[in-house]
């Protein structure tokens, strides 16, 4: 998303508050579920440890249910469906920009007609959302809830650690940010990129992979197909990178693997290159 800021936007200020703002949230929601879980266990002559509700259940049937003993309930369960829609739609935007923007950057072309790029991403993403809202959708969308961010997205947040704090370099990106702020990143950015941020993803991952269990929703266990097609839902997102990884040293010429590998390296900064003095001549024009 950094990619529709102004060019000396100080994004670092951005990016506390986000991180402030998103965990305060974190910890109110937090109170919030625990109030309804515990008004509701109530209700029904439990106690907490024994009433047990997340995910899907909690947000669609504890908490409206929990709304209708409120005054004017239609009122607030409008207001919670509508912002549940806003945040989804709002967590929908980035992926779909992802996508739009990679597709614009691999065909020129469809830059020129953005918005048939973005119609026919959305109209793919709702052909396949169809599928949860069939009579099992539930268990497809928990099915995919379950699989779908596990291992890819730690295993992609920790490669993008490791390549921007130890393949690009904190000094190189310390030199693009003082470009364009005049300003270094403080000391403590370093070692959080290069050491903190990396060693918590590896302990997240670790703990992840002892505490998994076989999906279910509700009394209902998935069978071992069904676990095998979750599992192929995680490859999918991350295959990508191996495939991408044996497809350029595959295609890219040299007698040596060494002399292939360091070809791959050089071309990225001689991009960088590129794109500094470009930056350089926005920079001027901009002063």
């Amino acid at each position: 998303m950094a990619g529709h800021n102004i060019i000396n936007n100080r994004c670092l200020k951005d990016a506390i508050v986000t991180c402030l703002v998103d965990a305060l949230s974190g910890v109110f929601i937090g109170f919030a579920c625990f109030a309804i879980i515990g008004h509701i266990a109530n209700l029904q002559g439990l106690s907490v440890e024994d009433f047990q509700s997340s995910g899907f259940n909690l947000a669609f049937i504890v908490y409206p249910d929990f709304l209708a003993s409120l005054p004017l309930p239609q009122l607030w369960l409008v207001l919670t469906f509508v912002t549940l829609m806003a945040l989804a739609i709002d967590t929908l935007v980035p992926g779909i920009d992802i996508i739009v923007t990679a597709l614009g950057d691999q065909f020129p072309l469809l830059r020129r007609r953005r918005w048939c790029t973005i119609s026919v991403v959305l109209s793919t993403v709702l052909l396949f959302a169809l599928l949860y809202i069939s009579q099992g959708g539930i268990y497809v969308l928990t099915l995919v809830d379950w699989f779908a961010y596990f291992p890819a997205l730690a295993l992609y947040a920790f490669l993008e650690c490791i390549v921007l704090g130890w393949c690009y370099g904190t000094k190189r990106l310390e030199e693009d940010v003082s470009m364009l702020w005049g300003e270094k990143i403080p000391g403590f950015m370093h070692v959080c990129i290069r050491i903190v941020c990396p060693v918590l993803i590896l302990v997240i991952i670790a703990y992840s992979g002892y505490s998994y269990r076989p999906p279910k929703y509700g009394d209902y266990i998935f069978p071992a197909w069904a676990n095998v097609v979750g599992w192929m839902i995680s490859l999918v997102a991350v295959l990508p990178f191996p495939a991408v990884f044996i497809w350029i040293v595959v295609n890219t010429r040299g007698t040596s693997v060494k002399e292939v590998f360091s070809k791959n390296k050089q071309q990225p900064t001689r991009k960088c290159a590129f794109y500094t003095r470009r930056m350089n001549n926005v920079l001027l024009n901009f002063v």
